[in-house]
């Protein structure tokens, strides 16, 4: 899985949801069957008292980072930047929210009751922008 980045032009930045998460890796020693899945390995997550996330924001020229935003647990939602000057993204705990696209300071945030583990999307409906993410087994779609 890989959550969706986003380029934006009017910046030069490109926002990364990150996630700052331990584990161990390991190798199994089963051998391969043609025709059935071999994973060839496996993966131990280790306890999640020092995990966390950020979006973080790079210069898209020089890799420089920008400006970091923390978040209290690892992300599984991408970013969405408009043209407005903000990024979009959610966190585990549920929270949907919008960054000043050139400090990363908050802007506006909605707790939506359920972990958000997808990516917004923005859409036009007539001359109307909409911003929409799913969170749990809800669909939110807010107008800007």
């Amino acid at each position: 899985m890989w959550f969706s980045p986003s380029y934006d032009p009017q910046t030069g930045f490109l926002y990364v949801a990150t996630r700052e998460i331990g584990a161990r890796y390991f190798k199994r020693d089963r051998p391969c069957k043609a025709g059935t899945f071999f994973p060839g390995g496996g993966e131990d997550g280790l306890p999640p008292d020092d995990s966390w996330g950020a979006i973080k924001t790079l210069e898209a020229e020089t890799g420089e980072l920008r400006w970091e935003f923390k978040l209290h647990s690892p992300p599984w939602a991408g970013v969405l930047s408009t043209a407005g000057g903000l990024v979009f993204s959610g966190s585990d705990e549920g929270n949907f929210y919008a960054l000043d696209a050139r400090t990363g300071k908050p802007q506006w945030d909605f707790r939506t009751g359920g972990a958000i583990g997808a990516n917004p999307v923005s859409f036009t409906i007539g001359a109307h922008q909409c911003i929409a993410i799913a969170a749990d087994r809800v669909l939110y779609v807010f107008g800007l």
